[in-house]
């Protein structure tokens, strides 16, 4: 009886083995296959590389073709400025600092499919930027900053969706933001700064929740800052200064619980100062300076306990400097020169033993000056002419050699 049992098993066991035995074969083959192709694939994608390359170095300037000499035969990743993956695609090309001078059109980027990085800061580079650069899929890292590129940016950039830093500053770009750069989704930093562009911030930049550097200064900006800035969680840096923007600064800004830096400065920006702000409790530095703001220092301000740098100079506040002044014992410089405050000074500025720089003055602030100030012993700068102050500095402030004064 156990003899006849046996007997199915053993011929089933010689037949799974007669199947392995028949089909590994095959699956050697198989695989043999997938990396002949594979192999194919990679040589074609290579060639089209070198072609996209070295046409590209024949288009630019004599000069700028001698510093690429090593660009000859048939292996880019020895080549200057090129770095390649572990197939022999090209992935990086950074030719920083290096002098090129010439047009990016005469770059076919649709032959650079595995390209990760493209750096060409500081060159002379010149001409409009190409829109055949959103065939870079897989692109992570473009900085084209410090060149003459010009025209718009092109909507077409919206398809990079790996960028993670997109890097244009000081160029000649003219016309609007494109709403589409509201779908670079994995974008880190976004630094559009020294440039000649114009028009509205796009609202879609709302849509930025992995943004922690938004440089956009020293462009030609309109408009006002969209409330959708609120919905930015991850921004440690907006510095949006020396543009044309107007309106209310957005209550929203006060969601931003990350945030180290808001520099708003020398723009149009009018209405109050929103008491939200008092929410940004990482805040090291607030630009508000030469506006148009109006209203009084809310009291809230007070909840910015690590600002340092706190400069709401030539505006048209009203009102007295609120107590809650007390509660910024980081701070280094309090200016609020040139506006149109008024009452004492509060005595609660005797708690900033750090304070460096005081300038209060052109306002109309008045009354006796705080003896709590002798407490100020880090003082260097202060400055409180054009007030209706009464009665004398106090005595130890006075006897401070490192002090400048402006009374």
């Amino acid at each position: 009886m156990a003899s006849s049992q046996k007997q199915p098993s053993m011929l089933f066991l010689a037949c799974v083995l007669l199947m392995l035995t028949q089909e590994r074969p095959c699956l050697a083959s198989s695989r043999s296959s997938s990396l002949v192709a594979l192999a194919g694939a990679s040589n074609q994608t290579v060639n089209e590389e070198v072609e996209a390359l070295l046409t590209w170095k024949s288009k630019l300037h004599s000069e700028s073709r001698s510093t690429l000499s090593s660009w000859n035969g048939s292996n880019p990743c020895s080549w200057r400025g090129i770095d390649c993956d572990p197939l022999g695609s090209v992935a990086s090309l950074n030719l920083s600092d290096s002098a090129i001078r010439g047009m990016l059109r005469h770059l076919n980027f649709s032959q650079l499919p595995n390209l990760v990085a493209l750096k060409l800061a500081n060159n002379s580079l010149f001409g409009n930027f190409p829109p055949s650069m959103a065939d870079l899929a897989k692109l992570t890292h473009l900085d084209l900053s410090r060149n003459n590129l010009s025209g718009n940016i092109p909507t077409q950039l919206g398809s990079l969706r790996s960028l993670q830093v997109l890097e244009l500053s000081y160029n000649n770009f003219t016309g609007p933001i494109p709403n589409e750069i509201g779908s670079l989704s994995n974008l880190a930093a976004l630094i559009l700064s020294h440039n000649k562009l114009s028009g509205f911030i796009p609202k879609e930049i709302g849509m930025l929740k992995s943004l922690k550097y938004l440089y956009l200064m020293n462009n030609l900006i309109t408009g006002p800052i969209p409330p959708s800035i609120g919905n930015m969680s991850s921004l440690l840096y907006a510095w949006l200064f020396r543009n044309q923007l107007g309106g209310f600064i957005p209550k929203e800004i006060g969601i931003l619980g990350s945030l180290k830096q808001l520099d708003l400065s020398r723009n149009y920006l009018n209405g109050s100062i929103p008491t939200t702000l008092g929410n940004l409790s990482n805040l090291a530095s607030l630009y508000l300076y030469v506006n148009q703001l109006s209203g009084p220092i809310p009291f809230e301000v007070g909840g910015m306990r690590s600002l340092v740098h706190f400069q709401l100079q030539v505006n048209e506040l009203t009102g007295p400097i609120p107590s809650s002044i007390g509660n910024m014992g980081a701070l280094i410089e309090y200016i609020l020169h040139d506006n149109n405050l008024s009452g004492p000074i509060p005595q609660e500025i005797g708690k900033l033993g750090l304070l460096s720089h005081l300038s209060l003055h052109v306002n109309n602030l008045g009354g006796f000056l705080p003896t709590e100030m002798n407490n100020l012993t880090s003082l260097t700068v202060i400055q409180l002419s054009d007030n209706n102050f009464v009665g004398q500095l106090p005595q130890e402030i006075c006897s401070s050699q490192a002090l400048a004064t402006s009374l």
